[in-house]
């Protein structure tokens, strides 16, 4: 109860927030219905599995590693590619070709079903998991049709794997730097594609909650500031990565129960990390304006050659 019934909510929650809207179906939003049917199933299952006399009977069986590999492989890595689809336009300017995407998408979509689905019947059958020999031979046309269903995973991963290499061959052609590609409706964005390292020229005033919609639809989104100011920016650091490092170190020091290294760790690593950053005078630093004029120029100059609309 404890999982399932707030994932049902994020089921419907998801569902109602595309009702009746216009959703196009690229090669990003493909991965998002598909995770929401096959998640629901692999959510299904599990609760057929909080029922003591199913659990009773399906407890160490295929029927549980189905359940968990159709919520773990669909609720993580088939959402993990929706974002890798859809964010990589914003991280380097570019889109991910669509149709090896597509490709890719229906192969592992199909596949996935083909491996995962004959594991219910045989969890139903009475196959126990971890199972080597002795192997009952009513099982076998189903393993082979897993079998068959894994190696088509790996094209799968191959189409991604082409997709990615095609992506950074043509990604001249692909690049687009205006920032809504996408047309959404956020003020993600709002800002050039690749954002630029200070996002926002200007911290935009939010009066909605599709701000970036309502700046396009009056005619303020992706407008020249009418005086640029310097932007106040912190440095880099490597504190945080030097404290993470230790953090590794504490651990494995826990858990083997390492107890000086870990008292090493935290007082003379961790602690000393951050007292010495809390000294650091020479923690930030100002934006020139001339940089980020040469960059706001950029942006636009691809703005007037592609005659941009602002509400879309």
């Amino acid at each position: 109860m404890i999982i399932s019934i707030p994932t049902r909510v994020k089921i419907f929650n998801w569902l109602f927030n595309i009702y009746q809207g216009h959703i196009h179906f690229n090669s990003a939003i493909l991965w998002t219905p598909s995770f929401v049917v096959t998640f629901s199933v692999g959510g299904i299952t599990g609760v057929l599995l909080a029922m003591s006399a199913a659990n009773f009977v399906l407890q160490n069986s295929l029927f549980l590693i189905a359940h968990l590999h159709n919520v773990i492989i669909v609720g993580v890595v088939f959402c993990c590619f929706a974002g890798l689809t859809y964010w990589f336009l914003k991280a380097f300017g570019c889109t991910l070709n669509a149709k090896w995407g597509i490709r890719g998408f229906w192969l592992w979509l199909i596949c996935f079903l083909v491996v995962f689905i004959p594991l219910y019947v045989f969890g139903l059958m009475g196959m126990t998991r971890r199972l080597g020999q002795n192997i009952n031979p009513q099982f076998h046309p189903l393993l082979m049709v897993e079998a068959g269903g894994a190696v088509l995973i790996v094209f799968g991963m191959l189409c991604q794997l082409i997709q990615i290499i095609i992506s950074i061959r043509d990604r001249e052609k692909n690049r687009d730097l205006t920032g809504d590609q996408w047309r959404r409706r956020t003020l993600n964005w709002a800002t050039s594609l690749p954002a630029a390292f200070y996002n926002f020229l200007v911290v935009p005033e939010i009066q909605s909650r599709d701000a970036c919609f309502h700046m396009k639809e009056k005619g303020e989104a992706y407008q020249r500031p009418e005086q640029y100011a310097e932007i106040h920016m912190p440095k880099n650091s490597p504190a945080g990565i030097i404290i993470a490092d230790f953090s590794v170190i504490f651990g494995f020091a826990m858990i083997w129960y390492i107890w000086w290294l870990a008292i090493v760790v935290v007082i003379g690593g961790m602690t000393a990390t951050w007292i010495a950053k809390s000294f650091d005078q020479d923690a930030d630093y100002y934006v020139p304006v001339s940089d980020m004029e040469g960059i706001d120029n950029e942006h636009y100059v691809h703005l007037s050659k592609t005659g941009f609309n602002h509400v879309n």
